[in-house]
């Protein structure tokens, strides 16, 4: 059911994503949390309630005016239901893949893992079970903590192809993503990532 030959190609669920948000390799965060609403994850993530719109992934930029207008450092997250868990994908800043943060959104029995990237490298992956963060390390050691998920699939090995032969990155972001859909019972879909979700802001205090 999961073998990694079911797969259209090693990089499908990144190329999935990147057609959804072409900024993607400059930087990308996300988390799936178990068992909270969409508005108390977001409570949990520290948003500004008020500053709820719903939008697509590929809009999250789009609508902002005056003072709503988000400042260099303020966090922007898109948070929707995800079946059983909640999704919430992160443009500006990793504030989802933070410890204390992981902590929180995980209290009270849940799960939550996040993964995250910038521009220049720094993949990394998070899991918190029931409050306390249980793995933290580079996202090409996911397969550690999601082995019971991890049948058929393998990372890249070889880091130092041509471009015009394959993205070692992009497939380990790939088989990140499938170990986390084994996990949470639902991969990464077009569904997901066209479906308006509720957009907001983490605003820095001054």
């Amino acid at each position: 059911m999961f073998d990694r030959m079911d797969m259209p190609n090693p990089t499908h669920l990144y190329d999935l994503l990147e057609s959804h948000w072409e900024n993607v390799a400059d930087g990308f965060a996300a988390v799936w949390v178990e068992g909270l609403t969409v508005e108390e994850t977001a409570r949990r993530l520290g948003a500004d309630l008020s500053s709820a719109t719903a939008l697509t992934l590929a809009d999250i930029g789009l609508g902002f005016e005056g003072d709503k207008m988000p400042g260099d450092e303020d966090g922007i997250i898109l948070v929707g239901p995800f079946d059983a868990w909640t999704l919430a994908a992160q443009i500006q800043w990793m504030d989802v893949t933070e410890e204390p943060t992981l902590s929180t959104l995980s209290r009270d029995g849940g799960r939550a893992i996040a993964i995250g990237w910038h521009g220049d490298g720094a993949h990394r992956v998070e899991y918190a079970i029931d409050g306390r963060l249980t793995f933290s390390a580079p996202l090409e050691e996911i397969l550690i903590p999601l082995q019971e998920h991890a049948e058929g699939l393998r990372m890249p090995t070889d880091w130092d192809v041509p471009v015009d032969v394959g993205s070692p990155t992009e497939e380990m972001i790939t088989t990140a993503l499938v170990a986390i859909g084994r996990l949470v019972g639902r991969e990464l879909d077009h569904e997901w990532l066209e479906t308006p979700h509720v957009r907001y802001l983490i605003r820095r205090r001054p």
